[in-house]
């Protein structure tokens, strides 16, 4: 599929999942194995046709998970409804983000743009603020165990009704999820430019050997994988 060429009807038949619950990891690596550029962001690495494609999975998902070092460095704000996927008659999904300091500025876009409250994993000792607890909806979890951390992360957020997840970083959250083995699909851009030096978080992308690999998707020198868990 040439992501280029195709309508957002056809990608989103291509990437929707028939299973009620399904985890779902989307991010984008340079040629040379980085997750971000030199500007310590994956939007040095991106193109036109592989945001489309984020904009489209988040669509497809009830919550996006993030990391909040992402959320920072990233400036994420929480999604909101957009015209060129009414066609999926779907709400606009939550947006959780995980967090062991609890330090946020409360009044950007990453609390205030939504329809509903952002999500807040507490994974530290951090007690939150009150005005953080009266614009966010805080979870206390404990990451003492990285594999039950990440289980009950996910479980968490399917008891909220929240079946269809889409964690979109950083590495070291991806990484405990993938330990745990709670990913079901790992979508990964490639991106045909390079960074240099040397790659890190190996253990945030997928071991070949525990997925196989479906029918991905090009856009110009842009590789989309799409791996499934075996």
């Amino acid at each position: 599929m040439d992501l280029q060429l195709a309508s957002l009807p056809d990608i989103a038949a291509h990437y929707e999942s028939d299973s009620q619950n399904w985890v779902r990891a989307n991010m984008i690596i340079s040629q040379d194995g980085h997750f971000v550029g030199p500007s310590d962001s994956s939007r040095d690495l991106t193109g036109e046709s592989d945001l489309k494609l984020l904009l489209l999975l988040r669509a497809l998902s009830d919550v996006v998970l993030v990391g909040a070092n992402t959320a920072r460095n990233e400036n994420y704000r929480q999604p909101k409804a957009r015209d060129e996927f009414a066609f999926l008659s779907r709400k606009p999904p939550r947006l959780a983000v995980v967090s062991s300091s609890l330090d946020f500025n409360l009044t950007t876009p990453l609390f205030n743009a939504g329809q509903e409250p952002t999500i807040v994993f507490n994974v530290g000792t951090t007690a939150p603020s009150a005005e953080l607890l009266r614009i966010a909806h805080v979870i206390q979890l404990t990451a003492d165990d990285a594999s039950s951390f990440a289980t009950n992360l996910i479980a968490n957020l399917f008891e909220l009704g929240l079946s269809r997840v889409t964690c979109e970083g950083g590495p070291s959250l991806l990484a405990q999820l993938l330990k745990a083995d709670v990913i079901d699909e790992y979508d990964l851009t490639i991106s045909p430019l390079t960074v240099g030096g040397t790659p890190q978080w190996a253990d945030a992308l997928p071991k070949t050997t525990d997925w196989v690999e479906a029918a991905g998707a090009t856009s110009g020198d842009f590789e989309f994988k799409r791996l499934l868990r075996s």
